[in-house]
């Protein structure tokens, strides 16, 4: 009995060593996200190994469908933002913001309680503040986004703004749309050419997205996802191509001065470019678009909306797809940011 205690006690020890060992061994040079750092660390970072860029990056807290999350936004927003950072290199994430403009199902007295939301020009304040203090510990560039699509439009007047009032301080501001706007597109046609249902708040992107990210099954999504069913959009995937092509080339001529292209009358049940999916509106049970440009109509003959935050299918999520959504957002917002720096500062 006694050599067994020993034998217990024994291994108490070890394993309580070993714990320490592994507490005593975190790699600070692994941590890009600056909530994670002391501010001695984030001062080396800066001023000895050349961390001179960081990530503003905005999440939200909104319904998203009975079966993911509030903080979606912000949990997915964390990790791409995290990944972004590392793929680029020299680069920290500044706190993600988990409050954003309109939250989907949030109003007086409401039935679908838990979202959180600020006033437009509150949240162009914040996020004015957060780049200014980026500036004051020291980051060169500044790179501002968001993965909401209400507040984009102040998300680039408080970039804008700021990099006007510091670019003579050699600091610049960059607005990165394309963490949202082109990831949204891009997911789009991966769900279409994957024979999967486009578009939706809470629906396939976001769900697949979070199943991947979730670090034990059932804590982003439950697995009620395999069942429910939200408000039905893009039932025909053609007419929902088909509207894709006329949006796209009606951006392409706006972008070029021209007039934009005849168009005709579009039937079937789609919602354009995928508009209404992570973008909050305050007054519906379901996501009004944000900036997302919308499409045709709804089909009339198509079933009744149904109330539950969630517009879509998500019932063939996986975290095989979930990967890919993330490498989508991850690259083009890698790709923007080599972009803007190559033409403002003349770097890869």
């Amino acid at each position: 009995m006694r050599k067994a205690l020993v034998v217990c006690a024994a291994a108490v020890v070890a394993v309580a060593t070993s714990l320490v060992g592994a507490q005593s061994t975190v790699n600070t040079n692994d941590i890009v996200e600056l909530e994670l750092l002391t501010h001695t660390e984030v001062s080396d970072k800066i001023h000895n190994q050349g961390f001179t860029s960081v990530l503003i990056i905005t999440g939200g807290t909104e319904e998203r469908g009975p079966q993911d999350v509030l903080g979606g936004h912000t949990i997915m927003s964390r990790h791409r933002g995290a990944a972004i950072a590392r793929r680029l290199g020299k680069t920290l994430v500044a706190p993600i913001l988990p409050i954003a403009v309109q939250a989907t199902g949030l109003r007086e007295n409401t039935t679908q309680p838990g979202g959180v939301q600020m006033p437009a020009d509150v949240f162009k304040g914040v996020q004015l503040a957060m780049i200014e203090s980026m500036y004051m510990n020291g980051f060169k560039d500044i790179f501002v986004m968001g993965d909401h699509g209400g507040g984009q439009q102040q998300i680039q007047q408080a970039a804008e703004e700021m990099d006007a009032k510091y670019k003579d301080k050699g600091v610049r501001v960059y607005y990165v749309p394309d963490f949202y706007q082109k990831t949204h597109d891009d997911v789009d046609m991966y769900m279409y050419e994957h024979k999967l249902p486009i578009a939706g708040h809470g629906a396939m992107m976001e769900t697949s997205e979070m199943l991947y990210w979730e670090p034990t099954p059932g804590m982003f999504v439950r697995p009620s996802y395999k069942t429910t069913v939200g408000s039905p959009i893009n039932t025909d995937p053609e007419v929902w191509k088909a509207n894709r092509d006329r949006q796209m080339a009606a951006r392409a001529a706006a972008a070029s001065g021209q007039p934009a292209p005849a168009t005709g009358a579009a039937g079937g049940n789609a919602a354009g470019g995928g508009g209404g999916r992570r973008g909050g509106g305050a007054g519906g049970g379901n996501a009004a678009g944000g900036n997302r440009a919308g499409g045709a109509a709804a089909d009339p003959n198509a079933p009744p909306r149904v109330d539950n935050g969630l517009s879509g299918d998500p019932r063939p999520a996986t975290k095989e797809i979930g990967k890919d959504v993330a490498e989508i957002g991850i690259r083009n917002t890698v790709a923007q940011i080599k972009a803007l720096m190559a033409e403002r500062r003349g770097t890869s």
